[in-house]
């Protein structure tokens, strides 16, 4: 995961609602009018995920992948191109 920083938000979101879901399958007890509310949402935050992860990827620079393109930058005696920003 150190490579993909936005996958592990992805995992983590996927494995919560796979939870939720699993829960409501085996019978949590509440109301239809709130089960069928967080099923809906369950479809909606898997459809933000698919929609939204190719742009998070685009943005996100995890520190294997900025290392790597230093490392090779300096090998290839390209030492004062900027590098991509590092993320804390």
């Amino acid at each position: 995961m150190d490579r993909e920083p936005a996958a592990l938000i992805s995992t983590i979101t996927a494995f919560l609602t796979a939870g939720i879901g699993l829960a409501l399958a085996f019978g949590l007890k509440i109301s239809q009018e709130q089960q069928d509310a967080m099923l809906k949402m369950l479809a909606a935050t898997v459809a933000l995920l698919l929609m939204i992860g190719p742009v998070i990827r685009s943005f996100v620079y995890s520190p294997h992948s900025t290392q790597t393109l230093v490392d090779t930058a300096e090998q290839a005696g390209q030492t004062n191109s900027p590098a991509p920003p590092v993320v804390p």
